[in-house]
């Protein structure tokens, strides 16, 4: 019987050892995992696997500009976003004789309610948002809001923003969004500024 127990131990790493085996696969049979693409829908995949996939669809998910809307550039008015002669938003920059440079931005939208909200850049991966104010027309009909920001980090954020291929979303608190184009006008514009 003390045998018996004596093979007991023996037999038991035998069990062991054939259990421990190499992976099957081979290291050469597993795809780049750079060049992966994922499913959209899929949640909790790590990037790469489903980022190229993902960014593919967050851009089909926004409305294009369309209709007539483009950027025009003047030097007067800086980049200015809409139909030819009526721009729905612009972006400018300021240069004093003293002091730093500063960026306007004016979103041609009478306001409706309230005197202070968020301006909101989403697009390309980035986001920043500003304080913007209400400017009401003497008359009490009409206006705009206009944000002015000083070349600091929102500054760069927003110019990484318009610095993709991609569309960008220029919101403010309580309006609907407006969906603009990155082209070179806004980027000079931005440029400017923030190079001083």
């Amino acid at each position: 019987m003390l045998r018996a127990f004596a093979l007991v131990p023996f037999v038991g790493m035998m069990i062991l050892f054939s259990c421990a085996k190499n992976d099957p696969v081979d290291d050469d049979a597993v795809g780049d995992p750079a060049r992966l693409a994922g499913d959209p829908s899929a949640i909790g995949l790590a990037t790469p696997a489903n980022a190229a996939t993902a960014a593919v669809v967050q851009q089909a998910a926004l409305p294009s500009a369309a209709g007539g809307l483009g950027w025009t550039f003047n030097e007067r008015d800086g980049a200015l976003f809409g139909p030819p002669g009526n721009p729905a938003f612009s972006i400018q920059c300021q240069k004093p004789r003293e002091g730093e440079a500063q960026l306007t931005f004016i979103r041609y939208l009478p306001p409706t309610s309230g005197s202070q909200a968020t301006l909101s850049f989403t697009g390309n991966g980035k986001a920043a948002s500003v304080p913007i104010a209400a400017v009401v027309n003497p008359n009490g009909v009409g206006g705009q809001w206009r944000a002015t920001v000083s070349p600091d980090d929102n500054a760069r954020d927003i110019a990484e923003a318009f610095g993709g291929p991609g569309t960008v979303e220029v919101s403010i608190t309580g309006t609907a969004p407006l969906v603009v184009t990155t082209s070179a006008e806004p980027r000079r514009v931005l440029a400017s500024c923030l190079s001083g």
